[in-house]
């Protein structure tokens, strides 16, 4: 009995197939049971003449176990009926064997295969009746390797919507590279503006530190001067001593001279004090100088180790981005 879809029965209906090929095979399930073991052998007798089948059955199954799926198959051919369990059952058998990777054209060869077999034991035990059963047998034949063609197809429909999916999800992760790779490059930008900015203040800093120390060569000159007026009042001090003890022993009792020698005396101490003043005045602009010399060749140290920092940040978003570049080009290689 045929219990299926409407478009099933106009699928069954072309083919041929109606309630009294079902009835014609049914009758004749006594014959079926009798010679499948024999059908079925033969049938794996010329299997396993081609070496790719050969290799799908060890791996995937056994010899023994494919015979009993085969006798099961072979008689229910026989049941009666055609439902939608049974095209559901022919359409996930077709499944399995695209799965396993057999081919389409191997798959429904062994239709005919199985069919001249079944021929061949047929005449024999049916001599005068064995056309209908056989004219019958095809016409299923043909209804479930159009099943295997279905299942193959939707089989291939799968991979085509997998393959769809999977170039969906590459383009995904290509867009969230490539955003990833800009966002990385307007960060590397800042960096490189920062760069750029320590440097200009390095300069800066290098440039103070070089007015300064021209200003100390100056004010070392100034204590050149100093020292040489220093000594001229050491040498007068000393000049006018000496020309006081000489007037002391010519004069005796007399102290007039050495009042006039005295005072000669304080005027070069209190000069050479004012010029001790001005040396100290000028020597503690020289420590002044120096300390802001000392702080400008920190802030350039600091300015240099920021660079360095800067320089190695660069260098690690540099080669982020080459890893990301791979990876993308990877993506791509996939893609095409």
């Amino acid at each position: 009995m045929i219990e299926v879809s409407e478009e099933r029965e106009q699928q069954l209906a072309y083919i041929g197939i109606t309630n009294l090929e079902l009835e014609l095979l049914h009758k004749h399930r006594p014959i079926f049971e009798k010679i499948v073991d024999e059908v079925v052998d033969r049938l794996y007798d010329r299997i396993g003449q081609v070496e790719e089948l050969r290799s799908i059955i060890t791996k995937y199954s056994t010899i023994e176990r494919l015979k009993q799926t085969q006798r099961w198959y072979f008689i229910s051919l026989t049941d009666g009926h055609i439902d939608e369990e049974f095209i559901a059952k022919r359409i996930q058998i077709g499944l399995i064997h695209s799965k396993i990777g057999l081919k389409s054209d191997f798959y429904l060869g062994s239709y005919m295969v199985y069919l001249d077999v079944a021929t061949s034991i047929v005449q024999q035990i049916m001599p005068n009746g064995w056309y209908p059963v056989i004219h019958a047998l095809s016409k299923m034949f043909n209804f479930d390797s159009q099943l295997v063609l279905e299942a193959y197809e939707g089989k291939e429909k799968q991979k085509i919507t997998d393959i769809a999916d999977e170039q969906e999800r590459m383009l995904q992760a290509i867009t969230e590279v490539s955003q990833k790779l800009t966002g990385m490059i307007d960060e590397l930008h800042h960096n490189t503006e920062l760069i750029s900015e320590t440097a200009r203040q390095t300069a800066a800093s290098q440039e103070s530190a070089h007015k300064l120390i021209d200003d100390l060569n100056q004010e070392v000159k100034e204590i050149q001067k100093m020292g040489s007026l220093i000594r001229e009042i050491s040498d007068q001090s000393h000049l006018l001593g000496l020309n006081a003890a000489i007037e002391a022993a010519h004069a005796g009792d007399s102290g007039r001279g050495f009042e006039i020698v005295a005072g000669e005396i304080r005027k070069l101490a209190t000069g050479s004090k004012k010029a001790m003043e001005q040396i100290q005045s000028v020597l503690n602009s020289i420590r002044t100088k120096l300390d802001q010399v000392q702080n400008e060749s920190d802030n350039t140290s600091d300015n240099a180790r920021k660079q360095v920092f800067s320089s190695s940040e660069l260098m690690a978003f540099v080669q982020i981005m080459e890893s990301v570049s791979g990876d993308l080009k990877e993506l791509q290689a996939s893609y095409s």
